[in-house]
């Protein structure tokens, strides 16, 4: 596994813990449900919303790929960060 350092500033994480909360919001899904479907506790869900990137890379994967099978897209661009949500 890869953990994130968040001291290291070249180190992109592929989704931010603000994107996963905008996302989780807009798909309407609960922290449970999301941690039940990516496989992981919800004690890491909430940490990783509240800004702890400390966490495997695979499990913000895991998150962002959840999420995305429910209609996030995740929006990445010189301006800023963001999410969209679509009818899937």
């Amino acid at each position: 596994m890869t953990d994130v350092d968040p001291d290291d500033k070249e180190n992109e994480l592929p989704i931010t813990p603000a994107q996963c909360r905008m996302a989780r919001a807009g798909v309407q899904m609960s922290v449970r449900e999301l941690a039940r479907l990516a496989e992981v506790s919800g004690l890491t869900v909430t940490r990783f919303e509240n800004g702890d990137v400390t966490c495997p890379v695979e499990t913000i994967l895991g998150l962002m790929m959840v999420l995305e099978a429910r209609g996030a897209r995740f929006l990445s661009n010189s301006a800023g960060i963001g999410v969209m949500i679509v009818d899937h």
